[in-house]
Parts: C-alpha cells; structure tokens; sequence
C-alpha cells in the first residue's frame, strides 16, 4: 500500500524550479519532475506530451518515466485530439482531469487501456502565453491498483507542472534557436557556394569573349590554309589544329555554363527517353562488376531544356558514381514526379516550390564524408587523388541552376550517394522551331552590302576575308559609334554587331538602326553571353545570335539566314 506524502513547502518547489534549470533537453526535464512527484506524492509513472502546433490537434509523446516506458512508445506516440473524448477534455479544461479508473470511465481509449492497464490518470493540461502547449501526466498501473490524488496533492501537481512549462518553453526556445542557427549556416553555406560559381563564371566570362575572338581566327586561318594546299600533311597538321580549337572551345562553353552565361537551346523533352539512350550508352562504359537498375516513372510530364546540356549532367553523376564503386555495386537511376510545397522549402534551404520531375541517381560506394559532401559542388574541388579536373560535380550544378531545378546530395560513408536532379516539369506548350539551312555553303548575290562591328583587329580581318570571297561588298569598322556613323551615310543590306563593343552598348545601336534604317537586317556575334535575359531580348526583337568562336561556314550561313529571313505579317495584314 502506497502512504500518501504531504506535500512540499515552497522551499521544496523552489529547489524544483532550480533543478529543472539543469535539464537541456525535454528528456532530462522529465526525469527531474519523475523525481520530484515520486518522493513528494508516490506515483512512479510520468509521461509528458507536447503539441506541435497552437490549434493542438494532436500531441506528441515526448518522454515516459517508468516501467511502461516501451509500450508506451509503442501505443501511443502521437495521438490525436480531435474525436478523442478524453484528451478533448483534457485540452479544454483549465485545471488537472483526473480519472479515478480508466478501465471504467467513458471518455478514455478502451484499447489503449487495455494495451498499458491504465489505473489512475492525472492529467494536467500545460499553456504557454496562452497557448496549448501539452500535457503533464501520471498515474497508477496494473498491480498498483486505483489511487485517487488528495487535494494537498493534487495541487502539488499542478504546482510541479507549472514549474515543467515555463522549464519547457525554455527548451523549446532553445531548440528553435538551435535549428534557427543551423538554417542560417546551411543558409549561408549554399550563398558562399552560389558566390564561388558566380565569381568563377565572372572570370570565365571575363576570359570567354577574348578567348572566343582568338579561337575564331585560328579556326579561320585554318580553313583559308585548308582550301589553299593539298599537301597531306599540311592537311593533317591544319586538321589537328582545328580538333584542338575545337576543344577549346568546349572548354570555354563548359566555363560559362558555371555561371548560367551559356545560351540553352531549349525544347520539351522526355526525361525518360534521354535516360534510355543515355543507360544503353552506360551498359557499355560500366565495368562487369557494377549493375545497372533504372526505374522508369509513369506518365511523367515533360521538361523544357537543353537536351545535350541535360544529358550531361546524367552522364557526369553516372561516371562519378562509376568512379566511386572501384569494387563493383549497384548503380540505381530512378524517375518520378514530384510536388515540393511551401512546409518542405521551409525545412529544406535548398528547395523551391513547384512540381518536378526527379530524378534521383544512387550509387553503392564507398561514400562522402560529412564534412566533404558540402564541398562536393566547389569548382576544381575533387576527392581523386590521381584524376580529376574537380569540375564534372559544378558543371553538372550550373546546368541544374541554369535550368531553374535543384540538384541535391545525400551520402553516407562506406553505404553510398544519392544525387537528387529536380527539373522543372513544363507547364506550356512547346514552341516550334523553324528549319535551319542545309546543303552548299552559300555565296553572296554580288549586290548585297554588309557592315561588320567588331572591335578585336585579328576577326574583323578574317570576317572581312570570308565574307569578301563569298562575293559580299563590305565595310568594317571598330566600335558601335562608327556602325552607327556608317549606316547613317550608307544603306547595307546586313550589319553585323558584336554584342561587347566599346563605345554606344551594343542594344543601343540596335535600337536607333531600328529607327533610323527600319529595313536593315541585323546579326549579332558574341562569345560571352551575360545572362539568359539577353536571349530574351533576342527573341524579342528577332534577331539572330552567332555564337563565337565560329569557322567560315557557320559565318556565311548565319549571314545568308539573317538575309533572307522574312518578319511574320503583322496581325490583321492580308
């Protein structure tokens, strides 16, 4: 039999109080109050239970003190409020619910009963500032049969709960603290590496456009000197110069693509069909020792991007995942779609709203170590010792960012990787794209007039030098002012801007051609992009943009399309 214990002076509680400020977290709080309420009142059961949200729809089991600990966990982790007739009351009442025997009282859970052979409940419930904060509990079970609190004890309970809250709510502060802080660091840390992509997109777009120039001459001059031998191994070393311009330039193009200054040829695409012919490509590049598993979602919506661009990013996890499996395991390529709605972005930095198709690539590897796999996405940062550019992993993120999507790790070391690729799932129609030209490289008429801007001496020669032996009459000056000059005192047929230029911005000319000359054509060269908005403008004014470096080929059928391009009749025009 169980003697009730007189309850504790003020002197007692005030020592509670300066206990529960020792508790760091809710599992210590309530070890401190089982303490307490089993030496000051005797009953050896204590649970504690929190709401998570101020409408307290359901409460959450925090923490159980006793023998029926793990059942406990087992019946009742998180309960529901609303249709429970006990813990509606509990919720509403202002004041401790005490149930004398929950085998016979109507409002409790029979089943629940039945499972943990409740006795005698007190139930007190917990506010703060107001608001439903919880519930603090205990009582008798089985073989200690029915006991009934006294009124001294009772309000001791209260008491201890009181004191329980206000140590509660400083957890609780505490703990958004906590997470508040390492939100802010996670924060932070995707900022400094958006910073580092950027400021090396900076520099390759820096770099780019004079790069571009100097490879536009070499592949130039290399064709001129092609068309004027038939030496073979003249031949063959112009063809080994052109194959290097070429990886340059690919070079160049992967750069920019860091920083989202690499123009996107974008249609709707089937993420499921660019993953079939990218996994037969793989069956025969995987080695024997490593299987390969892709889980095709149904129905799944299209995606607008850049096929080639997109196909690299799948072949750039696949090899890494290739590299980190030396010993063979199970590469997993899966798809689906997906809806990322506001509460996961708020748990989740990295995360934007909107309906995705995912695709998650999951390797069986030897791993990344925690305090490497937020590096992972570094330009030139690489765990290989022996290999390795480090920008496989970045190139692969700008893709991702450049296409508005989400690209995401998650790993283990010794277990494996899994990369997350969310691409946007297309919400319109795609547009159609016209033909391009096809056939023999075309020639001038012998009338047409071109103007040709460019600053950099070494193409301005080569573009006067092809377009001058395709039969064109042409003019070339340095800067945009001069364009400007030479149009307003000669009509041309064509003027060709490059988009950097000294003097008047390169939009400028454009718009006082476009007032001044209405029905001179324009063709834009550039080897440094800054921004997808200049090919929104692009599409605007309808104006072609020929990408440097280029070969005389690609110059002369970008001239003859930009001549013989046709606007679309107004509406309403017969």
């Amino acid at each position: 039999m169980v003697v009730p214990v007189t309850p504790s002076s003020p002197e007692r509680l005030l020592a509670f109080g300066r206990d529960l400020l020792r508790a760091n977290d809710f599992g210590e709080l309530l070890s401190i109050a089982h303490a307490e309420v089993s030496s000051a009142v005797g009953y050896h059961h204590v649970w504690f239970m929190v709401a998570d949200h101020e409408d307290a729809d359901e409460v959450r089991l925090i923490e159980f003190s006793g023998d029926k600990r793990a059942v406990a966990w087992e019946v009742a982790p998180v309960l529901k409020v609303r249709g429970d007739r006990f813990l509606e009351d509990i919720m509403a009442s202002e004041g401790p619910v005490v149930v004398e025997d929950a085998r016979t009282d109507p409002r409790t859970n029979k089943q629940i009963v039945q499972q943990m052979q409740n006795r005698t409940l007190i139930n007190v419930p917990l506010r703060l500032l107001d608001k439903p904060f919880g519930v603090f509990g205990l009582g008798t079970f089985g073989e200690e049969g029915c006991r009934v609190p006294t009124a001294d004890e009772l309000a001791h309970i209260v008491m201890v709960a009181n004191h329980l809250v206000v140590a509660a709510g400083r957890i609780r502060f505490l703990e958004a603290r906590d997470r508040s802080l390492k939100e802010r660091v996670a924060l932070e840390r995707r900022l400094l590496q958006v910073q580092k992509l950027e400021s090396l997109g900076m520099l390759a777009g820096g770099v780019a456009h004079d790069f571009n120039n100097l490879l536009t001459v070499m592949l130039s001059s290399a064709s001129f000197a092609q068309s004027a031998t038939q030496d073979p191994r003249v031949l063959e070393e112009l063809q080994t110069i052109n194959e290097a311009a070429g990886r340059a330039r690919d070079l160049t193009r992967k750069l920019l693509v860091l920083s989202r200054q690499q123009e996107l040829d974008l249609r709707a695409l089937d993420i499921n069909f660019r993953l079939t012919e990218l996994v037969g490509l793989l069956q025969r590049v995987l080695p024997e020792t490593i299987s390969l598993d892709f889980i095709r979602g149904t129905s799944l919506p299209l995606c607008e991007g850049d096929a080639s661009q997109i196909d690299q990013v799948f072949m750039n996890l696949c090899i890494n995942a290739r590299d980190a499996m030396p010993s063979g395991g199970r590469l997993t390529i899966e798809t689906e779609q997906v809806l990322v709605n506001g509460s996961y972005a708020k748990t989740h930095p990295w995360a934007k709203p909107g309906r995705y198709v995912l695709t998650t690539v999951t390797d069986t590897g030897i791993g990344i170590a925690g305090d490497i796999v937020d590096r992972i996405f570094d330009p030139f940062f690489t765990t290989k010792a022996e290999a390795g550019s480090g920008l496989g992993l970045s190139i692969a993120y700008g893709i991702v960012r450049q296409h508005n999507g989400m690209l995401h790790c998650y790993s283990e070391p010794g277990v494996g990787s899994s990369f997350k690729v969310y691409f946007p799932a297309l919400e319109r129609l795609a547009t159609s794209v016209g033909t391009k030209l096809s056939g023999g490289v075309p020639r001038g008429a012998g009338h047409e007039r071109l103007l040709v801007a460019e600053d950099d001496a070494g193409v301005r020669a080569v573009a006067v030098r092809i377009l001058e032996r395709a039969g064109y009459a042409v003019t070339a000056v340095e800067t945009g002012d001069a364009a400007l000059d030479a149009a307003n005192r000669e009509t041309f047929d064509l003027v060709i801007l490059d988009v950097v230029m000294p003097g008047t911005p390169c939009r400028q000319v454009v718009e006082k051609l476009r007032l001044t000359r209405p029905d001179t054509r324009i063709l834009l060269a550039s080897g440094y992009a800054a921004g997808t908005t200049l090919f929104d403008w692009l599409n605007e004014v309808q104006i072609e943009l020929l990408r440097k470096p280029y070969d005389p080929d690609q110059l002369l059928f970008a001239v003859r399309r930009a001549l013989d391009w046709k606007p679309a009749p107004a509406p309403g025009a017969s």
